[in-house]
């Protein structure tokens, strides 16, 4: 196994992590650490050989590091070795993927502290689905600091279960991401004329969906990106030999009330169709389980775009359930492409990926709440775009060879004043253009100068860093340590992950 290979799987190692770990690493013999990740930036001291540094930072060849008098600065990762450290140890137990036509996922993401998870398990205090879910949440970024989980005694009653969602609610700060996780037995009532879905709690007693639907909806009003799983049967169904239903009947009359649409920024997945059981066995929900083995790479999570979004994800778990008794079908709803967390996979299995496909992606993460238009001219190859003033424009092109940064020049930082014309080279191609609030390293994301434009080739390193700077922004520990609620205002927007885009295909001719 290569160096450069165990460090990336090293890596999604330490986005499990909790994110109070010390993550070390030793240098292999004396280098300089320098104050950006270049080979001709500025020396900040030298390092001796076998020194002990803290990692804070990876960007493609490059670490940052923190070494003896909290001096931080930027290491060659040659010139790094990761034996010492618990995530190498971690990884020396870790299987490896011995079939390439099966993608295997891998987070990219730090743990960060605007991240969090409720997991609300009403099978009991025993239920496996708590543990699975806990594992669902880490590979999501969220610190385990984070991850709330009330005692069994808590959930017992609907009341318990509100008092857990309004302190779960208090914890968000605006433009935080969020995960809400519940499964148990569903049944159903009558209620204003309407038969709603319910869930049961362990004292027998029902809260309805629609419910759990409101206050969803109120979330995702303050949340940057909420995804809501529910592993609970919505319906009657034999259970298979072996297999447990989730779904406890009760009389029920009326029509189903016609539920409200998830946001942009919403991703529910729920464990089976309306009308339809959900099963589980030994291990906990059939749902539940196939979800967790696609993010921690038991299963292929496939993607055109080498971004996996919330159907890729839920296509996947759905073919594990496929191989499984009982006929299960989940359900989606809201952003089909919104991606759970930044993974990375090599294709869909029938091709390489697309950039074009992987900017579509990216579009597909953008906030709502941030609208930007883009308008070619009718003659001339330019594009104009307008959008929110104060935050910074990138103009960003792919075609099949790879990706173009047609603005800012150089990948400069400067603000934008609400519109902008850039001009664009010839060619087909297809034109990102985002504003975001807190500035992008196109520098991390592999970008290098090529003539008047900076650009990035369609290999492995950029499909994965690219995600990974435009989605999570900057990872320092100020920004991954520090809450959002808690932050001053120039801090948050320095750590703020918002962004607004619009996407224009132009044909050669233009």
């Amino acid at each position: 196994m290569t160096h450069r290979f165990r460090f990336a799987l090293a890596l999604a190692v330490l986005a499990a992590a909790p994110i109070a770990s010390a993550q070390t690493a030793t240098v292999t013999h004396a280098t300089a650490l320098r104050e950006h990740p270049d080979a001709g930036a500025r020396s900040i001291m030298e390092m001796r050989r076998r020194a002990s540094v803290r990692i804070l930072e990876t960007r493609r060849d490059w670490i940052r590091v923190e070494a003896d008098g909290q001096r931080s600065g930027w290491i060659p990762e040659r010139d790094l070795d990761l034996s010492t450290s618990e995530a190498f140890a971690a990884l020396q137990a870790t299987a490896l993927p011995t079939a390439p036509e099966q993608p295997r996922a891998q987070p990219r993401s730090l743990p960060r502290a605007a991240n969090h998870a409720l997991i609300l398990p009403l099978g009991g205090a025993g239920s496996p689905d708590a543990a699975s879910a806990t594992a669902i949440a880490r590979l999501m970024g969220v610190p385990d600091a984070n991850i709330q989980q009330p005692a069994a005694a808590a959930l017992a009653t609907p009341d318990g279960l509100r008092e857990a969602l309004a302190h779960f609610d208090a914890r968000i700060g605006h433009g935080d991401r969020a995960l809400l996780y519940l499964s148990g037995p569903g049944s159903q009532a009558s209620q204003g004329g309407h038969c709603i879905e319910t869930v049961l709690t362990p004292s027998g007693q029902a809260l309805g969906l629609d419910e759990l639907s409101r206050y969803t909806g109120a979330l995702a009003q303050k949340a940057g990106r909420l995804v809501v799983l529910t592993d609970t049967g919505r319906g009657a169904g034999a259970p298979p030999t072996g297999l447990t239903g989730r779904f406890v009947p009760a009389p029920c009359r009326g029509d189903a009330p016609r539920a409200a649409p998830p946001g942009h920024n919403t991703l529910l997945i729920r464990a089976s169709r309306a009308g339809a059981n959900a099963f589980e066995d030994s291990r906990g929900g059939l749902a539940t389980q196939a979800l967790l083995a696609c993010l921690d790479g038991r299963a292929a999570l496939e993607s055109r775009s080498g971004l996996p979004g919330g159907e890729d994800w839920r296509h996947c778990a759905q073919q594990q359930l496929d191989a499984r008794p009982g006929r299960q079908q989940l359900s989606l709803a809201g952003n089909p492409a919104l991606a759970p967390a930044p993974t990375r996979v090599s294709g869909d299995g029938t091709g390489p990926v697309r950039p074009a496909e992987l900017l579509q992606a990216l579009h597909a993460q953008r906030s709502e709440d941030r609208r930007v238009v883009a308008t070619p001219a009718s003659a001339a190859r330019q594009l104009t775009i307008s959008g929110p003033a104060g935050g910074y424009l990138y103009v960003l092109g792919a075609d099949d060879r790879g990706f173009t940064l047609l603005h800012p020049a150089a990948a400069s930082v400067e603000r934008f004043g609400g519109q902008a014309t850039v001009a664009l080279p010839p060619g087909r191609q297809r034109i990102l253009a985002l504003v975001t609030e807190a500035p992008r390293n196109f520098l991390r994301a592999g970008f290098g100068g090529n003539g008047s434009y900076a650009t990035a080739p369609a290999d492995g390193r950029t499909l994965r860093d690219l995600p990974l700077e435009l989605i999570e922004g900057d990872n320092s520990p100020a920004c991954t340590r520090g809450e959002t609620r808690n932050m001053g205002t120039e801090q948050a927007r320095r750590c703020s992950t918002a962004f607004g885009s619009a996407i224009v295909d132009l044909p050669a001719g233009r």
